[in-house]
Formats: structure tokens, sequence, C-alpha cells
């Protein structure tokens, strides 16, 4: 495991999951930072467990149109039995770029230097204990039907948590 145990989750990098691929965001009072806030994200050996509530950045593969794969983060947020998982973060040569974002094949293809570079597919690096296989996904292209999407599980993660159970 990693010398860093701790960070701002904006900083997490292809080199730290590496090193560790769990990284489970910390609630209020669970940080050594005393200036850290809820986006700070420690290094853990064991993947999430099925009926805890928490939010984990896992390691994971992506797949591109063209056929290459790149590293990258997806978060998972595990609310009781129901596993939410959004893609986070591709890596390419050193930069992290938006797998959800508009512009994602045009920036990828300028990093590598290829075509087809628009990430069709993930499926995370570790299997969540309780479960027996990985978790895989297509890449949905931006709109607004993902962002609907998306608003919906931050409204699930935040009730979730309201109802004091972090």
């Amino acid at each position: 495991m990693s010398n860093i145990t701790e960070i701002p989750a904006h900083q997490l990098s292809a080199n730290h999951l590496q090193q560790a691929r769990v990284w489970r965001f910390l609630v209020e009072g669970e940080s050594t930072d005393p200036w850290a806030d809820e986006s700070q994200v420690r290094a853990q050996e064991l993947p999430p467990q099925l009926g805890e509530y928490a939010s984990y950045l896992l390691a994971a593969t992506f797949t591109l149109k063209g056929g290459a794969t790149l590293p990258g983060i997806v978060q998972v947020d595990i609310l009781g039995t129901q596993v939410e998982c959004t893609p986070v973060a591709v890596f390419a040569n050193g930069k992290s770029v938006d797998p959800l974002g508009r512009e994602t094949a045009t920036r990828l293809g300028r990093i590598l230097k290829i075509d087809d570079a628009q990430p069709v597919f993930w499926q995370l690096e570790v299997v969540l204990q309780g479960e027996r296989t990985r978790h895989q996904a297509r890449v949905e292209r931006p709109g607004a039907l993902q962002a609907l999407g998306l608003f919906a599980q931050i409204v699930r993660l935040h009730r979730s948590r309201r109802g004091g159970n972090v």
C-alpha cells in the first residue's frame, strides 16, 4: 500500500490507483487533516462491502471505441444493498479526462494521437465484497437523460445519508 493514505479526491491519479485500487470518501471527523472536507479519500485494502452506506473511488479499466484500454476511476456509492456506479475519470498519458464530457473523444484523441477515442465501456478492477463479479457498464454519451440520471443518483445518496445511514 502507498505511503500516501489520504488525499483530496480531485488529486487521485493513475499512480495512486497502482498503489491502492480502493479509496473511500471520509466522513466528518475521520480525516487526519484538520482542513479536510467531505472530498477527502483514504486508501483502503479491502473492497467495499454490500450492506454499508459509503462512497468510494475505485480503479477501473475503460475501453475506447477503437479497442484501446485506459485506466480510470468509477465512483461507487453503496446504499445498503443498492450499488450506484458513476464513471469519474479516465487517465491518458498523465492527464485526467472526464469520460462523460462532450469533448472526451476529441481530447483523448489529441492526447493519444488516435482515432475512435470515445470511452464506450468500463469495468471495475475489484469485486465488491458480497458479490461474485466485477461491475461493468457501457459509457453513455453525454445528454439530458444522463444528466437527469446523475441528478437522481445524487438525490438518492443525499437522502440515504440524511437518514443517519452513514
